[in-house]
C-alpha cells in the first residue's frame, strides 16, 4: 500500500493536533484523603494560634474581651474591612498619570534592504538595492500618558470604594454588636450550669435512690399498689424535670467557649457575680429614636451606599463627554543610520466614544432609577430601625419584668425547700417531698439564670440599635487582653448606670436623607406639634415616598434635616 507525501502529512498534523488538545484538556482533580487530613490539621492548629491561655476564672468582660479579640467571624469581618482600606490606598495611585517604560531588540537574518519603483512608469530603478536600517535594532522609551476622562471616572470610583470601605466599618460594628449579645446571653447560662449542675445531680442521685427503694417496697407488698405506683410516678416527674434541666444547660459551656474561640473540650471555671443588677435604664424613647438615627451601622451603611450610587451617577455623566489624552515621552534609537537616536515627543489626542452619547441618556436614567431605590430602601431602613428601638425597649422592660418575676418565685421555692429539709423524716413521703422541693427550687432558680441571661440579651441588642459601641472608636494596637477587658468592665459598669458613649452626630455620612419638599413637611409636621411623635414624621416621608420622591425634587440638606428635627 502505498501512501502520497501529502496524505501522511495531514495525518502527523491531525494527529499533532489532537495530542496538543488532549494535552490542554483539564480534567477535576478532587482532594483524596491524605490532603483532607492535612488541611484538618493545619486549619485546626490555625483556629486557637495566638489565644491567651486561662490563668484563672473567667469574667463577664474577659469573656467579651476574648470574643472581640479572637471570635473567627469577627477576624472575618476585620480583615474584609482591612481589604477595602487597601483597595482604597491602590485607587490613589490610579489617579496618577500612566508612566510606561518599553524596552526591544530586533535581530533580521538579512538587511532591510530595498529598490525604489517610479510611480508613472511603474519602471524599477536598475541601481542596487539600499537599505537605511541596522540588521539588529534596540529602542528604549519612557512615555507618560494623562486621559482626563479617565481621571474622572477613577476619582468617583475611588470615592466609591473609599465609602465601601467604611460600609465594611459599619458591618464590622454591627458584628461586634451581635457578638456581644450573644456573649452575654451565652456567658450567664453557662452560669446557671456551673451554679446549678452539683445540685442537679444530687437531686437526681436522690430520686434514684428513692425510686429503687419504692420498687422494693412495692416488690415486698409493704405498701399498696396503687399508692406504691403514685409515688413512683411523682418521683419520675421530678426526675424527668431535672433531666430536662441538666440536657438544657449541657451545651452551655460548649457554645460560650466557641465564641470566645477555645477549644470546645476546655473546661470553662466562672466568675460568676454574687448579685444579678438590673441595668438602670432612664433614656427616653424620643432621645432614643435620635441617637438610633445617628448611630445604628445599618442607616450609616444605607447612607454610604447613597453616596455610592450618586457617584454611580455621575460616572454615567462623565461617560458621554470627550476625554483627552496627553503624552509625553523620551525615546531611544540606537539605529546607526538615524542622525539623532535620542529625542522628547509630546503630543494630545482628542477620543469620543458616540455611543457612549447614545447610550447616555439611558444608563443616566438607569442611575437616578437607582438613586431612587436606595433613597425608598433608607426610608424603609429607618422606619425598621424606628420599630427595632421600641420592639428592643419593649424587649428590655418585659425582660426585666420577667426576672423580677422569677427571683421572687425563687426566693419562695427556696424557702420551701429549706422547710422541706428540715421536716423530712425517713419515710418514703418525707423523701418525695424533700426531692419535689429541691427540684422546684432548682427549676426555679434556673428560670431566674434564664430570665437575667435574657435580660443581658436585650439590653445588649437595644445598645446595639441605638449604635453605642461597646469599646472606644480606637483601641491601642499594643492593648493586651487584660487592658482590653478592663477597657469592657469599664463600658458595662457604664452601661449598668444606663450611660451610653458620648454621641457624635457628625460622624454620620452626610447623605441626603429626603428630598426638599418631604423634608418641609416634615417641619411642618413637628412644628404644628413640638412633641409629635418621630411615627408620625416617619408616615409623612412614607407619604413624600409615595408621591414621587426622587423623581424630580432636589435632596435635602442639612438645614432640611435640621429643620425636621
Amino acid at each position: 500500500m502505498k501512501f502520497s507525501f501529502s496524505a501522511v502529512g495531514t495525518l502527523s498534523v491531525s494527529v499533532s493536533l489532537a495530542a496538543l488538545l488532549s494535552a490542554c484538556a483539564v480534567t477535576p482533580e478532587p482532594f483524596d484523603q491524605a490532603e483532607l487530613a492535612r488541611q484538618s490539621v493545619a486549619d485546626r492548629s490555625a483556629m486557637f494560634i495566638g489565644g491567651a491561655p486561662l490563668a484563672a476564672p473567667l469574667t463577664v468582660s474577659e469573656a467579651i474581651a476574648r470574643a472581640v479579640r479572637y471570635n473567627l467571624d469577627k477576624r472575618s469581618k476585620m480583615m474584609e474591612e482591612a481589604l477595602a482600606l487597601g483597595q482604597t490606598d491602590l485607587d490613589r495611585w490610579d489617579l496618577l498619570p500612566k508612566l510606561t517604560t518599553n524596552a526591544g531588540y530586533n535581530d533580521r537574518s538579512e538587511p532591510n534592504s530595498t529598490r525604489s519603483r517610479s510611480l508613472h512608469s511603474q519602471t524599477t530603478s536598475t541601481s542596487e538595492p539600499s537599505y537605511s536600517s541596522d540588521r539588529f535594532s534596540r529602542t528604549v522609551d519612557l512615555s507618560m500618558s494623562w486621559n482626563v476622562l479617565d481621571f474622572g471616572l477613577t476619582y468617583f470610583t475611588a470615592k466609591s470604594n473609599a465609602d465601601r470601605a467604611l460600609v465594611a466599618q459599619e458591618r464590622r460594628r454591627k458584628a461586634v454588636h451581635n457578638l456581644i449579645s450573644e456573649v452575654r446571653f451565652a456567658f450567664w447560662r453557662a452560669a446557671a450550669y456551673q451554679t446549678l449542675n452539683g445540685d442537679v445531680n444530687k437531686a437526681v442521685a436522690e430520686a434514684n435512690d428513692a425510686l429503687v427503694r419504692s420498687r422494693q417496697v412495692e416488690k415486698e407488698n409493704l405498701k399498696a399498689p396503687v399508692e406504691a405506683l403514685r409515688y413512683q410516678k411523682s418521683l419520675l416527674e421530678t426526675l424527668r424535670q431535672l433531666t430536662a434541666i441538666q440536657q438544657e444547660l449541657s451545651t452551655a459551656r460548649i457554645e460560650l467557649a466557641a465564641l470566645v474561640n477555645l477549644p470546645p473540650g476546655t473546661g470553662l471555671v466562672l466568675d460568676v457575680p454574687a448579685e444579678m443588677k438590673l441595668p438602670d435604664w432612664t433614656l427616653p424613647l424620643g432621645r432614643m429614636e435620635e441617637v438610633a438615627f445617628v448611630n445604628n451601622p445599618d442607616l450609616r451603611e444605607q447612607g454610604y451606599l447613597t453616596r455610592i450610587s450618586l457617584d454611580d451617577t455621575k460616572k454615567a455623566i462623565l461617560k458621554m463627554l470627550p476625554g483627552v489624552t496627553f503624552t509625553a515621552s523620551r525615546n531611544n534609537d540606537y539605529n546607526s543610520f538615524l542622525m539623532d537616536n535620542h529625542w522628547y515627543e509630546t503630543g494630545a489626542k482628542l477620543s469620543w466614544n458616540l455611543m457612549n452619547v447614545i447610550s447616555g441618556p439611558d444608563a443616566l436614567k438607569y442611575a437616578e432609577s437607582n438613586e431612587g431605590v436606595v433613597a425608598a430602601r433608607r426610608l424603609a431602613l429607618r422606619m425598621a430601625v424606628l420599630a427595632q428601638v421600641h420592639v428592643s425597649e419593649r424587649q428590655f422592660r418585659n425582660a426585666s419584668s420577667q426576672f423580677l418575676q422569677s427571683d421572687e418565685l425563687w426566693k419562695v421555692d427556696r424557702r420551701l425547700a429549706e422547710f422541706s429539709d428540715a421536716r423530712a423524716a425517713n419515710d418514703a413521703s418525707g423523701v418525695l417531698e424533700r426531692v419535689a422541693g429541691r427540684a422546684s427550687a432548682i427549676a426555679s432558680q434556673l428560670r431566674r439564670f434564664q430570665t437575667y441571661a435574657q435580660v443581658e440579651q436585650a439590653y445588649a441588642k437595644m445598645q446595639a440599635t441605638l449604635g453605642d459601641d461597646l469599646l472606644p472608636e480606637s483601641v491601642p494596637p499594643s492593648a493586651d487582653l487584660q487592658d482590653l477587658s478592663r477597657l469592657v468592665a469599664a463600658r458595662l459598669e457604664q452601661w449598668g448606670k444606663g450611660e451610653m458613649a458620648p454621641v457624635h452626630a457628625a460622624a454620620a455620612p452626610e447623605t441626603p436623607d429626603m428630598p426638599s419638599e418631604t423634608g418641609r413637611a416634615v417641619a411642618e409636621a413637628r412644628a404644628g406639634d413640638p412633641a409629635a411623635p418621630w411615627w408620625d414624621v416617619l408616615k409623612v416621608l412614607r407619604d413624600g415616598l409615595k408621591t414621587g420622591m426622587g423623581l424630580s425634587a432636589a435632596p435635602a440638606t442639612g438645614e432640611d434635616i435640621a429643620a425636621a428635627d
